[in-house]
């Protein structure tokens, strides 16, 4: 029985460039890029669905860190306390009854 959190058999190979590109990254940007390919290889296991390209995934992975590191995510705390949204909601008037 295959653990969810193990790596499928049948990856898709690498190619010499997405290698190089790899290579030439600096040990802090790699270890989060094999954080968000981790991530995204488990989600596609947990779901069932198949890995296509591990290239077009790795470089991604490494446009998605170098944006945060230069646009890092701004994190709110979320205060509900004594806050609820004005909601209203239209209630649907088919054309015959107009």
């Amino acid at each position: 029985m295959k653990s969810h959190n193990s790596v499928p058999d049948s990856l898709p190979k690498l190619s010499e460039q997405t290698i190089k590109l790899i290579n030439k990254l600096p040990d802090d940007t790699r270890a989060e890029v094999a954080r968000v390919v981790r991530t995204h290889l488990t989600a596609c296991l947990r779901n069932g669905s198949p890995v296509e390209s591990l290239d077009r995934l790795f470089i991604e992975a490494v446009e998605v860190v170098n944006l945060e590191a230069r646009v890092p995510e701004i994190r709110m705390p979320f205060k509900a306390q004594g806050y609820e949204p004005a909601r209203h909601y239209d209630q649907y008037v088919s054309p015959r009854e107009l």
